[in-house]
């Protein structure tokens, strides 16, 4: 699947704004009503089609020819070698994705949804040939089972499988004293027969010393992408990309994308190019990104970067251990499709990046400021609601406490007529509730024609 990466990054660069000027495609609501009119039962592990442009290749050994012609069409994600959604000919490419996928440590599937859009082209790894037989067994002693490197007591433990943790078995050793089995989708080892419950008769002999099995991932938990960045061609849409989603109630999914491992439970928007490297944006929920052996974990209303590069086979990896995370653009993801997703969801905010915490010694943080300083306010004991906008009727995104302090970036008279502080795009809180010190006639005052009412 690898070779044709670079074919497509081509295209993808020149359906990139800053490459040439794009007019806007066919509205958002009419593209994203197709998914939701046409797609919501949408069966596990297939690709829903939403709007034109989407295309897909199937692996050449694959007997599968489906292609997209209507909205509502359906394909199975076996067998894909590559597909894309793009923006060419004034359209917005979209297209669903409902997956089964496990977590990182366990067999306990789940569900998951993708959803594609604008310019992306993802890039599927060749289906492994796996194991003739998987047997669904599970550990049956109250203190669980021992995993270990050999098929003898005196082999490596390389971990415990508690009461009950479901295995999925795929050989005998000669003996038949001991199974072969899967205790995650990356792990194989063995375990005694006598701690497992469940039928094994019908699996194969295999010899002790047999090679690592291939990875248990299942269609879309393992795959290579690019897409757009700053490319939206209008007001109306989202800059191109994937939203991912996994239950919030469950153990974190796992996935490999462009070299990557992100553990993730909630919400997540993500891009990638080799200039930019890849972007994950936690909208709701927490993630972990590990590459190069290190691991940051990324929480609710924040992103982290994994630089990248193309090897000869067109394969995309990192080349540098993620970035610490950082409060990403919340503006500029409020038109993300999120209502496609299979889960309620919202686009986080950490407002509290924004505010700095109460001072140790209980002093106001505005006490002695210089009439010069930076402008800087704080609240009183009743605290102070922060809103998405300069309305006393939009939404409340956080609340300043007691003698918590910000700066503010603009102000503006509300829709209220009243005047409030911006600490950031969508980010305001009413002047009347704040004590003020150092130069606060310096903040610049925008109207409320340039603010943004999405």
């Amino acid at each position: 699947m690898r070779r044709w990466l670079g074919v497509l990054i081509a295209w993808l660069l020149a359906a990139n704004p800053a490459a040439q000027e794009l007019t806007c495609p066919v509205l958002p609501d009419e593209t994203w009503a197709n998914i939701a009119a046409h797609c919501d039962e949408q069966m596990l592990d297939s690709l829903c089609y939403g709007y034109p442009t989407v295309s897909v290749v199937f692996h050449q050994n694959h007997s599968q020819t489906s292609r997209f012609s209507l909205p509502g069409d359906r394909i199975p994600l076996t067998g894909m070698d590559w597909f894309s959604a793009s923006s060419e000919a004034g359209t917005w490419g979209i297209a669903r994705a409902r997956l089964h996928a496990y977590p990182a440590d366990s067999l306990d599937v789940q569900t998951a949804a993708m959803v594609f859009f604008g310019n992306v082209a993802v890039f599927l790894p060749e289906p492994e040939a796996l194991p003739a037989l998987l047997l669904d067994v599970e550990a049956a002693a109250a203190a669980g089972a021992n995993l270990r490197t050999a098929p003898t007591t005196a082999a490596q433990a390389i971990g415990t499988a508690g009461y009950k943790t479901p295995l999925k078995a795929i050989g005998r050793s000669p003996d038949k004293r001991w199974v072969q089995v899967y205790a995650d989708p990356m792990t194989v080892a063995w375990v005694s027969q006598s701690l497992l419950a469940g039928d094994v008769s019908s699996l194969p002999v295999v010899p002790a010393d047999q090679a690592q099995a291939p990875s248990l991932w299942l269609p879309l938990q393992s795959f290579d992408f690019h897409s757009g960045i700053a490319d939206a061609p209008c007001d109306d849409l989202p800059p191109s990309g994937i939203l991912l989603q996994t239950p919030k109630n469950a153990d974190p999914r796992r996935f490999e994308i462009n070299g990557t491992r992100l553990r993730l439970r909630g919400a997540a928007f993500l891009q990638a190019q080799i200039e930019a490297g890849m972007l994950v944006h936690v909208l709701d929920g927490e993630a972990a990104l590990e590459a190069l052996d290190d691991e940051v974990a990324v929480n609710r209303g924040a992103f982290s970067r994994v630089p990248l590069d193309m090897d000869d086979d067109g394969a995309l990896f990192p080349t540098e251990s993620p970035a610490a995370p950082t409060a990403y653009p919340y503006h500029s993801l409020l038109n993300l499709p999120i209502d496609l997703l299979l889960y309620p969801t919202k686009i986080g905010l950490d407002v509290y990046s924004l505010v700095t915490p109460r001072p140790s010694d209980g002093r106001s943080p505005i006490a002695g400021m210089a009439l010069d300083a930076r402008c800087t306010f704080t609240v009183g004991l009743s605290g102070a609601h922060i809103r998405s906008q300069p309305d006393p009727e939009a939404a409340i995104i956080g609340v300043m406490g007691y003698r918590e302090s910000a700066q503010p970036l603009a102000r503006a008279i509300g829709r209220d007529g009243l005047p409030w502080w911006q600490l950031a795009e969508s980010v305001w809180i009413r002047i009347d509730a704040t004590v003020t010190g150092g130069d606060c006639h310096a903040v610049p005052r925008i109207e409320i024609s340039e603010i943004n009412r999405s």
